[in-house]
């Protein structure tokens, strides 16, 4: 079959691509490496979402359920598990070679987020031997660290977010951040401060240490040099990620560093017929939010539908 749009990545951009491709009757498939709903499925699922106009507060893999849902009721044709390792152009079209097989599109809509990614590591004793068992790299369920001692390394929004999650259950709660400032929205840094969150600012950790679980971990503050052992239960380490992004220069896409695609005003990329959406794409005074990724995602689509239709008079 040869679809009007393939979109590659099932995330809040990805699926409104989908819904706003559908209100244009275009046959549309989109592509999941991994499942559908993105970071809001994958990530974070428990955490609560404050800034999707409509919602007040809405939890995350709520949110992305209800993409998902939408875009499935809009008619998209949506693979989960498949991830796309191709992307080459046949002709007038395009051939997109995933992990199962190929698919042919007359355009092509690249809203992959941040990728296929890894979480970053402190690289330090201890981490490789308790992941898993005291070591984590997320919040999958805010309820699981009731009645715990929690320590949390990051001064994003992720790790602020992670320790905001999890305060009103957890016993103990440190935040440990190397710099002495955080790289958060206001919002959050205010609302840090204003918790029981126990804040160590230029500060690292250094060993983390246990039985079958994890127990100690040191923290040395990167001024003083000072060293002090704290007891927790377990670390969330949220100092980001590293993404899987070198087959996107391999596509011919004209890229900003190593990890984003350059867009244009409409979405387009450098390839004719491939538009890009999200967290994945540059662009002078971009911001990564869910809300700027779906208004992008309908820009991108109303592109796919010119090029699709063309020549377009409208």
């Amino acid at each position: 079959m040869l679809y009007d749009v393939i979109i590659v990545g099932a995330g809040p951009a990805g699926l409104t691509a989908g819904i706003f491709a559908r209100a244009r009757e275009l046959s549309t498939l989109i592509l999941e490496a991994r499942q559908a709903g993105g970071q809001l499925a994958v990530l974070y699922p428990t955490k609560s979402v404050y800034d999707y106009p409509g919602y007040i507060a809405i939890e995350a893999e709520e949110l992305g359920r209800i993409f998902v849902e939408h875009a499935r009721l809009s008619g998209c044709e949506l693979h989960e598990g498949e991830e796309v390792t191709e992307l080459k152009r046949k002709g007038e079209h395009w051939r997109v070679g995933t992990t199962k097989g190929y698919y042919e599109g007359r355009s092509v809509v690249l809203a992959m987020g941040i990728g296929l990614f890894e979480s970053k590591r402190l690289a330090v004793p201890g981490e490789d031997a308790f992941e898993g068992s005291g070591v984590f790299y997320g919040v999958k369920d805010r309820r699981e660290y009731k009645g715990k001692r929690i320590l949390i390394v990051g001064g994003g929004d992720s790790a602020l977010e992670a320790a905001l999650q999890i305060v009103v259950h957890a016993a103990e709660v440190f935040l440990v951040h190397r710099r002495e400032q955080f790289r958060a929205m206001e919002k959050n840094v205010d609302a840090v401060a204003r918790s029981h969150i126990k804040i160590l600012m230029n500060s690292e950790v250094a060993q983390i240490s246990g039985d079958k679980e994890v127990r100690h971990v040191v923290v040395y503050n990167n001024t003083t040099l000072e060293k002090r052992t704290i007891d927790v239960d377990a670390i969330i380490v949220q100092v980001g990620f590293e993404t899987k992004s070198g087959w996107l220069k391999k596509w011919g896409l004209e890229m900003e560093g190593e990890r984003l695609i350059k867009v244009k005003v409409d979405m387009s990329t450098s390839l004719p017929g491939v538009f890009a959406c999200g967290d994945i794409v540059f662009y002078t005074s971009k911001e990564k939010r869910i809300v700027t990724g779906c208004g992008e995602a309908v820009t991108a689509i109303a592109s796919a539908y010119k090029f699709v239709k063309s020549p377009y008079w409208a």
